[in-house]
């Protein structure tokens, strides 16, 4: 057995989404811990961590990043408050095939979910080609069935975690729904672009996302949506739902004519700011005045706050 002396930080923390939150006031002291080979296993697999786990005062210490993210949650830092956050993380489903999710290249773990029946020999699987070393799962995949306890035959949900490994890329993501001995082609599939990207403070959204997701972290990045519009036609875009507790909207949009011709089309930029942690949908709606109408278009994304 090892041991060895440390300069113990003391902050406060937070796990939010549990029961349990502890703090402490902020400074420093050195204390001795025992270093004994401690080796990490989640759901029968051994993890790695950048820290080696340590006992003190009969309790052992381990990082709860890798453990959580091991787990399938998301772990965010918050400097300001000195806090760290352990939550769900998002959770896409069917209506995310074909979108664009963006994420920071610090770990961030996202999870999609698709519905399935492994009775019937088809099950979905991550498919051959991911770009492993700047997306990987997180964990093993899991089956949740949706039938009472003994039911044969029932369908249900296959959930996929993945996380981010520090690396600025573009990563296309396929799951593919089959019999893996099976040599045709796959019954349905999944497809979502990941842009690993996010190092600005104010994350902006196009055209090209609506449907997609980004995730934020609160009290360091902002959202802007820019959107193509052309007021002059008595149309324009205007938010019909958001979360104002999760992430609210910064004063009114600033719309820029893209030439100074009377009627010219340009861009209008919405700005948010998170306000707590969560999940929030923002949709806007591109209609004339006061009037609404079946035939509308709409732009959707969905905002993750960590």
């Amino acid at each position: 057995m090892k041991k060895r002396w440390i300069v113990f930080f003391l902050i406060p923390l937070m796990v939010a989404g549990l029961a349990v939150t502890a703090s402490a006031a902020t400074g420093t002291q050195q204390i001795e811990v025992a270093y004994r080979d401690i080796t990490i296993q989640v759901n029968g697999s051994q993890i790695q961590t950048d820290v080696e786990p340590f006992i003190y005062q009969d309790r052992t210490f381990v990082p709860i990043r890798f453990i959580a993210q091991s787990l399938g949650k998301m772990v965010a830092w918050d400097q300001e408050k000195a806090q760290v956050r352990v939550s769900q993380p998002m959770v896409l489903d069917e209506s995310f095939n074909g979108k664009i999710i963006y994420l920071s290249k610090e770990p961030e773990v996202f999870s999609v979910m698709l519905e399935g029946n492994p009775t019937t020999g088809y099950t979905w699987e991550v498919d051959k080609g991911l770009d492993t070393t700047a997306l990987a799962l997180a964990g093993e995949p899991l089956f949740m069935s949706q039938g009472q306890p003994g039911m044969v035959g029932a369908g249900g949900n296959f959930l996929f975690s993945f996380i981010t490994q520090g690396k600025i890329a573009e990563v296309p993501l396929k799951l593919v729904y089959h019999r893996s001995w099976e040599d045709s082609e796959p019954a349905k599939t999944f497809t979502l672009t990941v842009r690993i990207d996010l190092t600005q403070s104010e994350v902006t959204l196009t055209d090209e996302d609506s449907g997609g997701a980004a995730y934020l972290f609160l009290g360091s990045q902002k959202l802007a949506l820019v959107l193509t519009a052309n007021p002059s036609t008595g149309y324009n875009w205007a938010v019909s739902e958001i979360n104002e507790t999760i992430l609210k909207q910064d004063g009114d949009p600033v719309f820029t004519a893209d030439s100074s011709a009377i009627g010219s089309p340009g861009k209008l930029v919405f700005k948010f700011t998170p306000q707590a942690p969560g999940e929030c949908k923002i949709k806007l709606v591109y209609q004339r005045a006061g009037q609404t109408s079946a035939d509308d278009k709409t732009y959707e994304v969905m905002a993750g706050v960590y």
